[in-house]
């Protein structure tokens, strides 16, 4: 059975780890892998304060594989990463110019 850590401090002391050495096997490089995530648990921590809940744990996981990832993406193709923004909003005049309507 496994505990889920009651405090943020219990958590990201039980978490971080576990979260090293699963970054240092993706990426190889141990300095990148602590920088990545002290970065996944204090966004974590921002959003919810590391709130005890069972899903933590792959959640933890999953914004670590995919910031690794983007970071070997980033050095694979020695450019900085482009963040773009999940929606961007059609302006009404944009509409009356697109040649679908």
């Amino acid at each position: 059975m496994r505990t889920i850590p009651a405090t943020p401090e219990l958590a990201f002391a039980y978490y971080h780890p576990l979260l090293q050495r699963y970054a240092r096997r993706i990426i190889l490089n141990a300095a990148v892998a602590e920088l990545l995530v002290t970065q996944v648990l204090q966004d974590q921590q921002a959003i919810d304060g590391l709130a005890p809940r069972p899903q933590l744990r792959q959640v933890l996981k999953t914004d670590l594989l995919n910031r690794c990832r983007y970071w070997r993406q980033a050095t694979i193709f020695d450019r900085p990463l482009v963040k773009v923004p999940p929606f961007l909003p059609v302006q009404n005049d944009d509409k009356k110019n697109h040649p679908i309507n």
